[in-house]
């Protein structure tokens, strides 16, 4: 699940435009730290974080729960 959670932050950081660097510090977490969540790498990732990048993109918090593959996803 993490692997996707990863993928679903990815996808919401391009398409809104923003770099892993600008979007890491808005959340205050490193820039590398951000890299691994995107790249599945991170095996539990902290509802804290999850919580401040649902509110960062005004998104609920159940976009991340949902099921659904990530490319067929509508933001």
């Amino acid at each position: 699940m993490s692997k996707k959670i990863g993928l679903k932050v990815k996808k919401l950081r391009e398409e809104n435009g923003i770099s892993q660097e600008d979007l890491a510090y808005n959340l205050e977490v490193s820039q590398s730290y951000l890299s691994k969540i995107e790249n599945g790498l991170i095996k539990r990732i902290d509802f804290y974080f999850i919580q401040n990048i649902s509110k960062y993109f005004k998104i609920d918090l159940q976009y991340f729960s949902n099921e659904e593959p990530v490319d067929q996803i509508g933001i």
